[in-house]
């Protein structure tokens, strides 16, 4: 009866080691297909309003890493100019939107939209200021290293004057005697 015991315990022994190892080459393949076949992948975070309300919300992306600050954020601001993938969420900024600069230097990053950004989009809840509010923090969630944003608009500040350089006047020459 005991050499029976015994062929139960080793039994009961070898199954484990057997899922043992099993388990083992499991978390090695997908830690290795996570490593090779990731791509560069990173996971973003673009806050959108909700549909029919003005609560902001998240709507995580997986976006391409491009290694390059500036980029990598001119990438996140086209997909935010795209618009929400999912339903629940509205538009943030109307759709003609462009980024025509973008400047990224020491923790700050200045951001210089074109026009369209100052249209309503037909769905929008914000007014400016709450758009860019939004951006701001769009921007400074997935960008832990950029501390502070500045926007503009067509390079004036928004809700500032207009500010334009004028040419010096014209100086009448003196005639010396």
């Amino acid at each position: 009866m005991t050499s029976h015991n015994s062929l139960k315990q080793r039994a009961k022994s070898g199954a484990t080691v057997v899922s043992a190892v099993f388990l083992l080459l499991s978390l090695i393949v997908s830690l290795s297909a996570f490593v090779l076949f990731n791509d560069g992948q990173v996971d973003r975070v673009l806050f959108f309003p909700g549909a029919r309300t003005a609560r902001v919300t998240g709507e995580l992306r997986r976006l391409p890493g491009l290694g390059d600050d500036r980029e990598d954020l001119r990438l996140l601001l086209n997909e935010v100019i795209l618009g929400p993938v999912e339903i629940q969420h509205g538009r943030l900024v109307p759709r003609g939107t462009r980024v025509r600069s973008l400047i990224v230097n020491d923790g700050i990053a200045f951001v210089n939209f074109d026009q369209g950004i100052l249209f309503e989009a037909p769905d929008q809840q914000l007014a400016l200021e709450e758009v860019l509010d939004v951006l701001r923090r769009t921007i400074r969630y997935n960008f832990r290293s950029i501390e502070r944003v500045v926007f503009t608009v067509n390079g004036q500040l928004p809700s500032q004057p207009f500010f334009q350089i004028q040419p010096p006047p014209e100086v009448e020459p003196v005639e010396t005697p």
